[in-house]
């Protein structure tokens, strides 16, 4: 039967019946019957093998060997062809067929340990020389949450508050003077109401004396029922523009209203001032 070895360690183990160039295990009776034809066209195969090997056309001497395998189950075969991958540099492949081979029945324990030795180098250099895998990123540290600023009532405006109190005092004011100018307009009334009596009943008088007294009363209560009607008029006025003003919110500024009254020879008032 043809054989080639690839290596010398190889070819004294397997192939010590021939002395060809370093190559591949020599076939060893295969485990079933096959047939005649079928041996024989496999054993060509694998003569045309070893040409293609030698010639560095791995590819052609690798599919070689696999037909050679289809017709002739042989272990031998495989690892022919997983050496033709080692020799060409397809260690992955090259190591499937190696496995393939070492688990094969009717293997001697001699082309066992070669074929595992193979393995454990070209598994090595595998390891060795493929790509590190590329290191995992870091997941990035999650963003602290925004922090949200405590909602706070605005603090409150002094100057509002301020403003409205002194609007009550005005108001209060207000009222109070209103309630005096009436109280002033209704004692005006009855003042000139008495004077009107007075001075009807000097009409009436039987004497002199009696007479001059009534007209000097009536004069009198009509001089009190002026002063009274002005200063309750002014009162009255200037309580009702307080109270409107007490009630009115300003925009920039609060209203001022000065009120003083005035009295005189020829009667009473009342000098109201307010400014916006």
């Amino acid at each position: 039967m043809t054989s080639f070895v690839l290596r010398p360690i190889v070819c004294s183990i397997l192939c010590s019946s021939l002395a060809l160039s370093p190559v591949i295990a020599q076939a060893a009776p295969a485990a079933g019957e096959v047939a005649a034809d079928d041996k024989s066209q496999a054993e060509s195969l694998s003569d045309e093998a070893i040409v293609a090997f030698n010639d560095k056309n791995y590819e052609e001497a690798a599919e070689l060997f696999k037909q050679a395998y289809d017709l002739d189950p042989e272990p031998n075969y495989l690892f022919n062809i997983g050496r033709v991958y080692e020799e060409a540099g397809e260690l992955e492949s090259a190591v499937e067929y190696y496995a393939s081979f070492v688990k094969q029945p009717g293997v001697d324990l001699d082309s066992r340990q070669v074929a595992l030795d193979r393995l454990k180098v070209l598994r090595q250099i595998i390891e060795e020389t493929k790509d590190p895998e590329p290191e995992a990123s870091p997941e990035p540290e999650p963003e602290p949450e925004p922090e949200v600023a405590p909602v706070t009532e605005p603090p409150a405006d002094e100057g509002a508050e301020e403003a409205e109190r002194k609007r009550k005092v005005m108001r209060g004011a207000g009222f109070g003077l209103v309630g005096v100018g009436a109280a002033a307009l209704i004692g005006g009334a009855v003042a000139g109401g008495l004077a009107q009596g007075d001075n009807r009943s000097a009409a009436d008088a039987e004497n002199i004396e009696d007479r001059r007294d009534l007209l000097a009363s009536s004069r009198s209560k009509a001089v009190a029922a002026d002063v009274l009607y002005g200063v309750g008029g002014a009162l009255l006025v200037a309580g009702v523009v307080l109270v409107v003003v007490g009630y009115k919110k300003p925009k920039k500024s609060s209203s001022r209203v000065a009120f003083s009254p005035s009295f005189g020879p020829s009667g009473a008032g009342a000098d109201l001032r307010v400014r916006f």
